[in-house]
């Protein structure tokens, strides 16, 4: 009775917000103060609870790739990590609560077992190697953050796999996924923008501007900028595939997915140029169009490309030269020293720390390194005590996928995140293989997508607490919008009533 009364619903609102103002205005009088950025997020929360509840779902799907953090947060962790254990916890309380067929996880125990297995190895690790620690929190060990990376990557998992996504919403759900990594440019517009600018840092990641700002003099670099362009990228093969590019009556599809490509190289990265050709050479034999009219037609573009390169690449910007440094192309030997000097500082770091590697193999070194060793090591490669790799065997992001699972987690480390590997393979293959009709492009991509970024983690260039959450997002989104694991359809058996035999035998004997 008394719900259903407006006065005693308006009672009830101004009871609850009224405390709430007189807490905020009292501490606000600090408004720098840890404690008070605590206290605003715990009230911001608690007035978004009943959003959160209806729309944490597709809000964890679209942060996922998108280069948001949460700055109320000691450490400013990225905004999909916050979201992915929110949104596991509601899906989590409505299970409880409910307890209906709809509201059931769905089950893959192939990949959830190595993931728990995972899991496990991460928190003995950090048991026995001397905690969390985190610089943001005043901790003298550093490194607490890819521990956070590597956790939340698999809570978000599960947290995608709370629901079934429906073939309906799997366009929609799919474009969130991936589009949301556009929001990269965002950091470097700031940037560029000037000082005016800088609070959208505060949303925005400023580490993806970073490039920018440590390049300006020499070879400016926009990270954002590629990643823009690599998101884009990812939804027009999602979109269209490339059957779809090759559709001459749209030719703005084909266009536009090279002009994005183009546009890619103005971060420097030959990372965009390896990474784009791996995902286009997968995606192109998992549509099965090696046989088909598209093969020459490609070929012979690449064949013209190449031989205008050939003449004209040292008249494209430094930026993009160091992006097509590593082919055979007559680029400025500015772009070139500066694209190979990486290589032999990576040459360096793997031959310095392979011979450690046996000693990490039954307990890892963990992500914790010492914040003074790290300042110190700095201080000496200023004065030119010490190489320029030595703060990354401090800090041990070597530049290599299969060292940075090893040495930090060891050989139990290693072998979960292999078989989560190979049982996510099989997963995105069985649901390419038997997934319905109106998701064919979609399941194509994300095989092809998952393939792509573990062949280029796994040879190229990894690092296992930022890279996780990749493999665990396409296979989790690939499970929520299959429903689970599609298993090929048997047909049914051809069964024939009494008098229909009797009629096929009586026409046998005549």
């Amino acid at each position: 009775m008394l719900s259903k009364s407006p006065q005693s619903r308006s009672l009830l609102i101004v009871g609850i917000c009224a405390p709430l103002a007189l807490l905020l205005g009292y501490v606000l009088a600090e408004p720098l103060a840890l404690s008070t950025l605590g206290i605003v997020l715990l009230v911001l929360l608690l007035l978004s609870f009943p959003l959160l509840l209806h729309w944490h779902y597709p809000l964890l799907v679209f942060c996922w790739n998108a280069t948001l953090i949460f700055f109320f947060l000691p450490g400013q962790p990225p905004l999909w990590a916050v979201i992915a254990c929110l949104s596991l916890f509601i899906s989590l309380l409505s299970r409880t609560i409910t307890k209906t067929k709809q509201s059931g996880f769905l089950r893959v125990p192939s990949v959830e077992w190595p993931l728990i297995l995972l899991a496990v190895v991460v928190i003995v690790t950090i048991y026995f190697t001397g905690g969390i620690g985190s610089r943001a929190l005043g901790s003298e060990n550093w490194g607490g953050k890819r521990y956070i990376g590597v956790l939340a990557a698999i809570i978000g998992y599960f947290a995608f796999i709370a629901r079934p996504i429906g073939p309906q919403r799997a366009a929609l759900f799919a474009g969130m996924f991936f589009l949301s990594g556009m929001t990269a440019v965002l950091s470097d517009l700031a940037y560029a923008a000037g000082p005016a600018f800088y609070f959208l840092f505060a949303l925005f990641s400023p580490e993806v501007a970073a490039a920018q700002a440590r390049s300006q003099d020499i070879l400016p670099r926009y990270t954002g900028l590629a990643w823009m362009a690599l998101a884009g990228g990812y939804y027009m093969l999602v979109r269209y595939g490339i059957r779809g590019l090759f559709v001459w009556q749209r030719p703005w599809r084909l266009l536009g997915y090279v002009g994005l490509f183009c546009v890619g190289l103005m971060g420097g990265f030959r990372t965009t140029v390896v990474v784009t050709a791996i995902l286009f050479c997968c995606q192109f034999y998992f549509e099965g169009l090696l046989r088909s009219r598209l093969l020459p037609v490609l070929l012979v573009s690449v064949a013209l490309t190449g031989s205008l390169l050939v003449g004209y690449v040292d008249r494209l910007p430094l930026v993009v030269q160091r992006s097509l440094s590593f082919l055979p192309l007559k680029v400025d030997l500015r772009a070139k020293q500066d694209a190979f000097s990486t290589i032999d500082w990576r040459l360096q770091i793997w031959k310095t720390v392979l011979p450690d590697v046996p000693q990490y193999l039954l307990l890892g070194k963990g992500f914790n390194f010492s914040g003074t060793d790290l300042l110190l090591t700095q201080e000496a490669m200023r004065r030119g005590f010490y190489s320029s790799y030595e703060t990354t065997l401090v800090t041990g992001n070597y530049h290599s996928g299969p060292l940075t699972v090893l040495i930090p987690f060891g050989i139990f480390g290693a072998l979960a995140f292999a078989a989560f590997c190979w049982a996510s393979l099989r997963v995105l293959l069985a649901n390419y293989r038997y997934g319905d009709a109106s998701l064919a492009k979609i399941n194509t991509f994300l095989l092809a997508y998952f393939a792509a970024r573990l062949l280029f983690y796994l040879v190229f260039y990894g690092q296992f607490d930022l890279d996780l959450m990749v493999f665990t997002g396409t296979v989790g989104l690939s499970v929520a919008i299959n429903g689970g694991v599609r298993k090929p359809v048997v047909a049914p058996e051809a069964r024939f009533t009494e008098p229909q035999f009797a009629g096929r035998a009586a026409r046998a004997v005549t």
